[in-house]
């Protein structure tokens, strides 16, 4: 698509979740009406009228059945996915909006699914004619952003280490925890980091952070954040690594069936953060923070600026990190309407 309708139309698959409310939300603030697309009628036309949504388009279907997910895309500009466990449920959107020829983006958090899209769907994007920027959410937007603008302040390729601090201690909601459940074994791993030339299993470098106003370094762990696989399409680098507080990653690695379903389905309603990634070189250190209000607000209100922005048709077609999409400066600096500010800070 080369061309900006006068109000894009932007299609939702999973508006009758947490998040798909906030997405809903945001549609409507932007006078923008949605077409829901989903299995179950009643649920869709549920979540519209909480919205304040009369006139959005109910599409029915089903994640197994392409030819009706095909239809219900065909006519949209751009597609939100917005699931849980995309390394299971994710695929069938993916595929589905390529065909239709809608432009695609998601609220995964999965280096899994990430690299699936990279790898499998690329080529198919691109044939379309659309973009597909997946993994949008508030931990990897601003960790791929950050990223690019901080390696950038030290010499030579950085040694890149992101980590996602929750302000606030809350909890997460039911959704997400059934995300980790559903590729355990990789959260435990630790999942990926890249170093010389290559994304690697195993040990990373970085058993330590200090986190922004504290004065003493937090134990961290190896987290498999998504950006480990974006940041180095743009960006010369030496190492990049995800890490995250070590009591949290001791909380994930003891999830099971019976816990998770004593989980509530919505999370905490106080979830500030803090996106933290420091860029090491040349002896020094530049730190880029973003601070945000609400995770889960928060990633639906950036897929809704990345769907609008995709809906615009000017960027390339294929698969593509935010940072190879859209300038990151720019790009950040439009958050702040949305109370997400960022910062860097040299030493």
């Amino acid at each position: 698509m080369t061309t900006q309708p006068s109000s894009p139309t932007i299609a939702v698959y999973g508006a009758t979740g947490h998040t798909g409310r906030y997405l809903l939300a945001e549609l409507r603030r932007r006078a923008l009406t949605p077409i829901l697309v989903g299995r179950n009628a009643d649920r869709l036309h549920a979540a519209a009228a909480a919205a304040d949504l009369p006139d959005a388009e109910i599409r029915i279907a089903d994640l197994t059945d392409h030819t009706a997910l095909v239809a219900a895309f065909t006519g949209a500009d751009a597609v939100v996915s917005s699931l849980s466990a995309y390394v299971r449920n994710g695929e069938p959107v993916l595929a589905a909006a390529i065909a239709a020829g809608a432009h695609y983006t998601d609220i995964s958090g999965e280096q899994l699914f990430l690299k699936k899209v990279f790898d499998d769907y690329a080529a198919a994007a691109e044939t379309a004619g659309v973009t597909a920027i997946p993994g949008v959410t508030d931990n990897n937007v601003p960790g791929d952003l950050l990223a690019h603008l901080t390696a950038r302040r030290v010499s030579g390729p950085a040694e890149l280490v992101m980590s996602h601090l929750s302000k606030s201690g809350g909890n997460g909601s039911k959704g997400s925890a059934k995300t980790v459940f559903a590729s355990l074994d990789w959260f435990r791993s630790g999942g990926w980091h890249f170093a010389d030339g290559e994304l690697r299993t195993g040990p990373a470098g970085h058993p330590q952070m200090t986190f922004p106003g504290d004065t003493a370094p937090t134990a961290v762990g190896k987290f498999p954040q998504p950006p480990v696989l974006t940041v180095p399409r743009h960006t010369e680098v030496a190492s990049v690594e995800g890490v995250l507080a070590k009591d949290i990653l001791d909380t994930l690695s003891s999830f099971t069936t019976e816990l998770i379903e004593q989980i509530p389905d919505a999370p905490s309603s106080d979830l500030r953060y803090e996106v933290i990634v420091d860029a090491h070189g040349d002896g020094r250190v530049v730190r880029g923070v973003v601070e945000g209000v609400d995770s889960y607000r928060d990633s639906a209100l950036l897929a809704v600026e990345v769907a609008t922005r995709l809906a615009a048709g000017t960027t390339k077609p294929g698969a593509l990190a935010v940072a190879e999409a859209f300038d990151p400066t720019e790009f950040l600096d439009s958050l702040a309407r949305f109370g997400i500010t960022w910062r860097i800070e040299e030493s």
